[in-house]
């Protein structure tokens, strides 16, 4: 009986690196919690397209969008964890979100594992050409007079915090209008229809480049390595400490095989060293980073814990 049951058992276990290392037999979907458009669906297409190329395999991107990207996260939370269901994520869904909804149906690090860093990009003030500031202090001394309304890619996303930590900081009037998704937050600011987005990177580059939106500030503590005219709004006094960052890491469900995660950390690797695709990052002012899965998940409660501070300081609650 008991040879039977160590029979059993060796089947079990055994059997899980055998299936783990013909992945992938079929096509991964990478889930993004945002409609196409945005920094993170940029991300996720340019790393799909390599990593089909190294596998011999489709990686197919799917928009799942909503509840501030807790709808596309909790399903790659809730699948299973077989390598076929991943997720490239921004702040929102694994260090933000915690820390702004009382209930969430997923714990990110519990319920998900980090295989990288893939990219980072500053966050940006950009305006209407009409918009009276051009500069961050002629911003805050506007904002300060009379109301400014700024346009994110939903509520409860790491631009809407940036914000309200404005507000909090230097008393400043921005009254937020969030759309759903990067795309139409920034289509709205160049029509005019709202004077000043809080954005990404990537969605606003053509359009900096274009000068139909001129560029206040970023909102990382240094300056654009692509765009170094743009000054960082930590230059200014009271904004020392402002650092705003939107960052886009590949994740998989928890109890994934290791070698299935070995395998995805190295292509993904292979993936930003490749010069095409540091190429089109660069070209969306993302700088690529590629880290381990452990340091990953230390930046990840580090992002949490830093959020968990701003929160505090402006109050803002979502249910």
């Amino acid at each position: 009986m008991l040879r039977f049951l160590s029979f059993c058992l060796l089947l079990l276990f055994g059997s899980a690196p055998a299936w783990a290392q013909q992945w992938p037999q079929r096509p991964v979907h990478v889930i993004v919690a945002y409609p196409a458009g945005g920094g993170a669906d940029t991300i996720a297409r340019v790393l799909a397209q390599k990593l089909g190329d190294i596998f011999n395999q489709s990686f197919v991107v799917e928009n799942k969008s909503g509840a501030s990207g807790m709808i596309g996260a909790a399903t790659v939370a809730k699948s299973a964890p077989d390598g076929y269901l991943l997720l490239v994520a921004s702040p929102a869904e694994v260090a933000l979100n915690q820390n702004l909804f009382k209930d969430m149906n997923y714990d990110p690090l519990n319920d998900l594992t980090p295989i990288t860093l893939l990219a980072w990009t500053p966050l940006v003030l950009a305006a209407h050409p009409s918009f009276a500031a051009s500069t961050p202090e002629e911003f805050i001394k506007l904002a300060q007079g009379e109301q400014v309304d700024f346009s994110t890619p939903g509520i409860g996303s790491s631009h809407h915090l940036a914000g309200e930590y404005i507000n909090a900081l230097r008393h400043t009037k921005l009254v937020h209008v969030p759309y759903r998704g990067a795309a139409p937050a920034v289509t709205d600011a160049v029509s005019g229809q709202v004077k000043l987005t809080i954005s990404g990177m990537p969605p606003v580059v053509p359009f900096l480049q274009s000068h139909m939106l001129k560029a206040i500030a970023v909102t990382s503590k240094q300056r654009s390595p692509q765009f170094p005219d743009i000054p960082a709004l930590a230059e200014v006094k009271g904004f020392e400490d402002f650092d705003f960052t939107n960052w886009f890491g590949l994740l998989a469900r928890a109890g994934t095989p290791p070698e299935i995660l070995d395998r995805l950390h190295k292509a993904s690797i292979d993936a930003l060293n490749d010069p095409q695709v540091q190429k089109i990052l660069a070209s969306q002012a993302a700088v690529p980073v590629g880290d381990t899965p452990a340091e990953f998940r230390a930046f990840i409660r580090t992002e949490a814990a830093k959020y968990a501070g701003i929160v505090d300081i402006t109050h803002l609650q979502l249910k």
